[in-house]
């Protein structure tokens, strides 16, 4: 296998014909690749400016990593200079776990779209545990403050109680662990470490959709805690009646208690949000900047700050107050690539009938000819993991079907990319496709 900088050199030529020479100059120079981990190529930076940066070319990123790699990889951006500065909170436990200090409760911005969501989440940092608030499952979109608040919750309870035994994990983590011991006959040691914690702080459950394994393990973990009173706190994507596939018994388990979600914020939410961004900086940014911004990006928080630190960070580079006329300039690729993500079910099967060359709404029709159903469940698919479709819409989308027959559609072209290289190639080379073309 390549290393980590063999693979960023070979990437690199791709990079470049798919992002502009100040898009490329500006966020690119200052990356470097640290390693390669758990299928993750890590990339390092020593700023969160040029975090952000990269952050907004995530997609091209990603798919240059999996055209030289010949899989795709998850990718990783890591500020590298917030480590050499100070170690962020740790829990009791050793490891990998390690909370982000600069996610607080005093930082997160509230709004009508995430209100509830964060009350909630306080509301488990200040004193005994409650059956109404455990577990907590907050859901939503990706770059809506999900992790923020995962996070937050950790830096609280450790605040208000440092001795309490916290773990923050991701779901991949979990399972990757999980495997580690088994191949390495530790399982015991796997059960201590989850098992005995006070507080366990679990991102992006919807991983273990498919992992049976994981699953079952983490069902027995999940009832260990809650029996012993311990508080779980768990992010994901979707409700858990549309992650699939996944044990009843375990999606039961996971709607037992408070669930909650995080929409897109509102316009004034989204203002607050820029300006928060901004206060530390000595930029002075024109109310019509952030107008602008605000109204560009609407539905993912994580680009909105990435919008306006490039802002901040052109004008501290330059030396140069920002005009509408400069801010406009600067994110063309940012809004480019924001809008092209914005990708319906119409808009995706029309696409898929182009490339298998078949007549328009076939893959809508009732035709059962497999000329038609393979192409029909690539399109289901695809609206799994390009939109924010649930199960019952994407069926709704195809003329009707029911949410069994999307599930047994999405299993089956997940089957045939797990085993065969060449499917997985041409459904990752349509995504791409769909993603880069959409205007």
């Amino acid at each position: 296998m390549k290393t980590a900088s063999e693979l960023w050199a070979a990437a690199i030529p791709y990079i470049k014909k798919n992002v502009s020479s100040t898009g490329f100059a500006t966020a690119f120079t200052k990356a470097f690749p640290s390693e390669i981990a758990d299928n993750t190529f890590v990339i390092s930076v020593k700023h969160d400016v040029y975090r952000d940066m990269l952050e907004m070319y995530r997609d091209v990123i990603q798919d240059a990593i999996a055209l030289v790699n010949g899989e795709a990889m998850h990718v990783d951006i890591v500020n590298t200079g917030n480590l050499e500065k100070k170690e962020g909170i740790k829990s009791k436990e050793k490891g990998d776990n390690v909370l982000n200090p600069k996610f607080t409760f005093d930082n997160f911005i509230i709004g009508n779209n995430n209100e509830f969501a964060c009350a909630a989440a306080f509301n488990i940092t200040t004193g005994a545990v409650s059956d109404l608030y455990n577990p907590l499952l907050i859901y939503g979109g990706s770059g809506l403050g999900k992790t923020h608040l995962l996070h937050a919750v950790g830096n609280s309870i450790l605040e208000k109680k440092p001795n309490t035994n916290v773990l923050y994990v991701t779901a991949e983590k979990f399972m990757n662990s999980f495997i580690e011991a088994i191949r390495n006959e530790t399982n015991k040691a796997f059960r201590e470490k989850f098992r005995s914690i006070d507080v366990l702080l679990l991102d992006d459950i919807q991983f273990f959709a498919g992992k049976d394994g994981t699953q079952e393990e983490f069902f027995h973990t999940f009832n260990e805690l809650i029996s012993n009173n311990k508080q779980i706190m768990m992010t994901s994507d979707r409700p858990p009646k549309d992650i699939y596939p996944l044990e009843e018994r375990l999606r039961t388990r996971l709607s037992g208690g408070l669930t909650a979600d995080i929409k897109p914020p509102d316009y004034e939410t989204r203002i607050a949000i820029l300006q928060s961004k901004v206060q530390c900086a000595k930029v002075d940014i024109p109310a019509e900047i952030f107008d602008l911004v605000a109204q560009q990006v609407k539905s993912n928080i994580r680009e909105l700050e990435g919008a306006i630190r490039t802002i901040v960070a052109y004008s501290e580079i330059s030396k140069k107050d920002i005009e509408l006329e400069t801010a406009n300039r600067i994110l063309s690729d940012y809004f480019s690539s924001s809008q092209k993500r914005k990708i319906d079910a119409d808009y995706i099967i029309k696409q898929v009938e182009n490339f298998f060359n078949l007549n328009d709404d076939v893959i809508k029709s009732n035709r059962r000819n497999k000329e038609f159903t393979y192409p029909r469940q690539i399109a289901m698919y695809i609206c799994r993991e390009l939109t924010q479709l649930s199960l019952p819409e994407i069926g709704k989308e195809f003329g009707g079907r029911d949410h069994s027959t999307v599930i047994h559609s999405i299993n089956k072209i997940k089957d045939a990319m797990e085993k065969d290289l060449d499917t997985m190639k041409t459904i990752n080379n349509l995504i791409k496709n769909i993603k880069d073309f959409k205007d």
